[in-house]
């Protein structure tokens, strides 16, 4: 051979090879039927062999992704690691409160079974206050678990993370996340308040792989309704948990990360039989939407095992892209007043050991209606807090702080915190209990920590649609009005009420106005209500909702707006008649375009324990505007 040839060889050789093992490793990230990307098996995930992996292919041959607001998404296969979805699935951002599975896991490995610590004024300091831990609490260290995961308790993450030298333990979470080829991971807190605690949803994907094939009793946890030790009870906020194919997940937010979302559902993706997917999703406007859709996305497109013409039967059923378009309507639920304090808190303690979740568990109905809406709303009679000083008043309501994770897992969005049972109690019960409503992502209307937040819409944006809040009491207590520099309510009495409401008008798409007015235990509006229903719709409101009364009142359509003047009950004690132990479920859907109006009058009702339980559905009705 001469010298010549040997050379060309050297050249050629490396050119061959490479093209070789360009081809070979690219074969796991070729394109399926569906256009969809598919990825490599992340090792964390699983370990199954290729012949151990079920096929699965696209029914539709769909190009089209399911279209969520997260930036970021993946959704895979948790028993084989094989990634089924993604957009930006290397894009760094960050995690907030999904940062707490990994404090979870940390705190599981080193402590030990019996280990116990206290907890410090330091540690409570940090921003929020679910978990209800108090300064020099001795508490078992895998007890703080639940309000950790459950509640999604800063003060919890940081009482681990304290217990174990807090850097130290701040640095075994980030050794664990390089354990677990969680490259792009990075930790600077226990809790997720920190921006710099970033991520990406493959890394999270891994980590949720990871705990659900090594640590499934630690996953599981998040999976609970609640959970009491002898000293506490802590409420699951998750709205998932509604879902009956919702194996767990931790959710977040904070204004820089926006929603996250790391969840796990057994969902039917087979003839028979369902398999374990997760789902991550980051920079989320509305993470459940968008988890919701993706899973619904692969129930209808994704099918594992055996050929399409074997299985036609099952496939028939399947056929037919989602919907991916967004709707043309904003659905509302709408639902009277919530007391759970007096009568309500003493059935709770007295049937369902403290668990307040277990008031929303009785009609399935119920839980179905909160899913399909978009927002759901309703008036906070009263505070939940555990400050203040009790006013003395005839009636005196302040609610278990724990009524508010468990309003949030039940599936409302937003409240009217503007009534005459919010001074009960004082202004540090309602800034309490402001705090705490914000913790729990739950938006309120009617008042604020002072004027200028008070008379601001709360605005809920669905489908590129804005939606505002405004809310008002016309009972009082005046003393409670929001000042410059106090906390308070807006009072429809406000010599600025026009001024107010047409401002709010201009900064969203569709205004709904609250009322707390009228007289109680009347079922007809009365020429007060009516005027100030009016006077909103007149200056710009579109809907119009009433609470006081205590009973339903009557329904009207004025100019191009809808009034209900009052909703009833939701949840109270009234015992002592019928009317006051049922309410109106009122079902909304408001077209975004042109803003008609279809409407649904449900009646719910109480039992004996106060769990809203009996639902007779009204009939749908397109409301015809004068």
């Amino acid at each position: 051979m001469t010298r010549k040839i040997k050379l060309l060889l050297w050249a050629v050789f490396p050119v061959i090879l490479g093209v070789v093992l360009v081809y070979f490793f690219s074969l796991p990230f070729e394109k399926n039927k569906g256009g969809i990307e598919m990825r490599d098996v992340t090792a964390s995930a699983a370990q199954s062999t290729e012949e151990e992996q079920p096929k699965y292919f696209y029914i539709n041959n769909a190009d089209n992704e399911p279209k969520v607001s997260a930036l970021a998404y993946i959704a895979g296969d948790l028993d084989t690691g094989e990634i089924i979805l993604s957009k930006n699935q290397e894009a760094e951002f960050p995690i907030a409160s999904v940062s707490k599975l990994m404090t979870a896991l940390v705190a599981k490995e080193i402590t030990k079974p019996s280990e116990s610590t206290t907890v410090t004024k330091k540690a409570l300091e940090t921003y929020g206050k679910n978990g209800g831990l108090w300064a020099g609490e001795k508490i078992k260290v895998l007890d703080l678990l639940y309000p950790l995961l459950l509640e999604s308790s800063n003060d919890a993450a940081e009482v681990i993370a304290t217990h174990f030298d807090r850097d130290d333990f701040i640095s075994k979470m980030n050794i664990e996340a390089e354990k677990l080829l969680m490259n792009s991971t990075s930790y600077e807190d226990p809790s997720g308040l920190s921006v710099n605690n970033r991520s990406t949803v493959s890394d999270i994907f891994k980590l949720v792989g990871y705990l659900v094939r090594e640590n499934p009793d630690l996953f599981k946890i998040t999976s609970l309704r609640s959970y009491s030790n002898q000293k506490h009870t802590w409420f699951n906020i998750s709205q998932f948990l509604r879902d009956k194919n919702y194996l767990g997940g931790k959710s977040g937010y904070t204004d820089p990360a926006k929603e996250t979302m790391a969840s796990v559902f057994a969902l039917p993706l087979s003839e028979s039989g369902t398999r374990n997917i997760g789902i991550v999703v980051l920079q989320s406007k509305d993470r459940y939407k968008d988890v919701e859709t993706i899973a619904k996305y692969l129930e209808k497109n994704i099918y594992y095992g055996g050929e399409a013409d074997a299985n036609t039967n099952w496939i028939q059923e399947k056929v037919g892209l989602p919907d991916i378009r967004e709707p043309n309507h904003i659905t509302f639920t709408f639902v009277g007043d919530l007391m759970l304090d007096r009568g309500v808190r003493n059935s709770v303690v007295k049937n369902f050991s403290g668990d307040y979740s277990a008031l929303f568990a009785k009609s399935e109905i119920l839980s179905e209606i909160f899913d399909n809406s978009d927002i759901v709303f309703g008036n906070l009679e009263g505070t939940a807090s555990d400050q203040g000083k009790d006013g003395k008043n005839l009636y005196s309501f302040r609610m278990d702080p724990g009524v508010v994770p468990t309003l949030k897992g039940a599936g409302i969005n937003i409240l009217s915190v503007a009534n005459n049972h919010v001074g009960d109690w004082g202004r540090a019960a309602y800034t309490d209990s402001l705090s705490r409503l914000k913790e729990n992502e739950i938006s309120y209307a009617g008042g604020g920590n002072n004027k200028a937040e008070a008379i601001t819409p709360t605005i809920i944006e669905k489908y590129g649609t804005r939606i505002g809040f405004l809310g008002f009491s016309d009972v009082g207590p005046t003393w409670m009005q929001a000042g410059e520099d106090k906390a308070g309510i807006l009072l429809a009495s406000d010599p600025n009420f026009d001024e107010i409401v047409k401002n709010a008008a201009t900064q969203c798409d569709y205004l709904v106005v609250s009322f707390h007015f009228g007289e109680e235990y009347k079922d007809k509006h009365n020429a007060r209500q009516e005027y100030l229903a009016h006077k909103a719709i007149d200056n710009g409101a579109k809907i119009v909702i009433g609470h006081h009364p205590h009973v339903i009142e009557d329904t009207e359509v004025y100019k191009n707006g809808f009034i209900a003047y009052s909703l009833g009950n939701f949840i109270f004690d009234q015992s002592w008649s019928s009317p006051t132990m049922q309410g109106m479920l009122l079902e909304l859907k408001l077209n975004k375009v042109s803003g008609a109006i279809t409407a649904k009058k449900d009646t719910i009702y109480l039992n004996s324990v106060f769990q809203p339980e009996k639902i007779t559905e009204g009939k749908e009705e397109k409301i015809n505007f004068k």
